[in-house]
């Protein structure tokens, strides 16, 4: 005969009951927490995300449903100007207005002062709003300037070839004279040579965007411009110019690319000649200094206007039309001397904005010392 204990088995009973309560309970809460967004899960983790949002390479803001912000990292407050957080504030409330519970998300580009723009991400959630942001900043001044670059280069080819079609036609005349028929040949020459070296150059600054930063090795500067100057002497004999160096002893011997700065110092120069006049004088100094050596180039000729200094680096920008050239030579200068990790100064005082004999321009540059 068996004997049944009703305080074990009620026990028994109560303790399958309670474990398929618990276990029902959890597999309901675990189904719950599977059907959240990852968009949920993120906003009520962030805390525990903070540290990697930080680091996040756009801005992440939270807004509640009142569209206060509740987190935003640091790219959020670096991008957001309180002008632009208001209308963007302003922009989620009447979102959430307007679409109700068919809200969906949506993109939108601000355009700011200074060439400043924003393009931001809103997304909908249930207890208030995601916000993406990207700084298009960059972008648009990259695109203004390939616009600017592109109808300066669509001016600098149309000028010479439309000179060459006139003189070509002007050769098919019958019974040219002589002397004007050599004129044509003569314009013909200059506009394609001046082509040639509007091609060449291009040339040269693109393949130096591309390559990216130069091998660098110990270099004797005063021998560099030694070379560049007995290059160079001849046109500024020509033009009655007096070419001289003046170096300091002991200098020490500079990181760079040797055939990049006999570049930098010939279109510097080049330009001193180009502009000059007779009797003008060009010097080039080299001179110590904590970093390592000044370059400078020196004249005393007719100088750039005010107006034109800080645009004289600027692809295809040439102060004086009437002086054959490309308007790519300091171009090429700048960014060859942007991959030696320093820049070019310019100082000028234009003629018709100094006393007699003030005028003229300083061309600076500093070349890190080898080690």
């Amino acid at each position: 005969m068996i004997v049944i204990d009703l305080k074990l088995t009620l026990f028994l009973l109560l303790l399958l009951v309670g474990s398929v309560a618990y276990f029902g309970a959890t597999a309901v809460a675990r189904r719950r927490q599977q059907q959240k967004s990852p968009l949920a899960l993120l906003h009520h983790n962030v805390r525990n995300l903070r540290q990697q949002l930080e680091e996040a390479p756009y801005g992440l803001l939270f807004l509640n449903r009142r569209a206060d912000v509740t987190y935003q990292n640091r790219a959020a407050q670096a991008m957001l100007l309180p002008a632009a957080l208001a209308e963007l504030q302003q922009e989620v409330q009447v979102s959430a207005k307007t679409a109700g519970e068919t809200a969906v998300s949506h993109t939108r580009t601000l355009t700011l002062p200074d060439d400043k723009a924003l393009n931001w991400w809103i997304c909908p959630l249930d207890n208030g709003t995601l916000v993406v942001l990207s700084d298009l900043s960059q972008q648009r001044r990259l695109e203004k300037s390939a616009l600017l670059f592109l109808n300066s280069l669509s001016h600098e080819l149309r000028t010479p070839l439309t000179a060459v079609l006139a003189h070509i036609e002007v050769l098919r005349t019958p019974d040219l004279p002589a002397a004007i028929r050599d004129n044509s040949l003569h314009q013909i020459q200059q506009e394609t040579s001046r082509l040639a070296r509007l091609v060449q150059n291009l040339l040269t600054l693109s393949r130096l965007e591309a390559s990216g930063r130069p091998e660098l090795r110990p270099v004797d500067l005063t021998l560099v411009v030694e070379a560049v100057i007995s290059d160079i002497i001849l046109a500024a004999e020509a033009k009655d110019m007096q070419l001289s160096l003046q170096a300091e002893a002991g200098l020490p011997r500079v990181l760079a690319d040797p055939d990049q700065i006999k570049q930098v110092l010939l279109n510097l120069l080049d330009n001193a000649v180009k502009y000059g006049r007779a009797g003008d004088k060009i010097i080039v100094k080299l001179a110590g200094h904590p970093a390592g050596v000044q370059v400078t180039v020196q004249d005393n000729g007719p100088g750039i206007p005010a107006q034109d200094l800080p645009r004289i680096t600027d692809r295809l920008y040439r102060a004086r039309p009437d002086v054959e050239g490309s308007g790519l030579g300091l171009a090429i200068v700048a960014e060859i001397l942007r991959q030696h990790d320093s820049h070019l100064h310019v100082e000028s005082t234009a003629q018709d904005q100094a006393e007699v004999g003030d005028e003229g321009t300083t061309a600076m540059f500093v070349l890190s010392a080898a080690s």
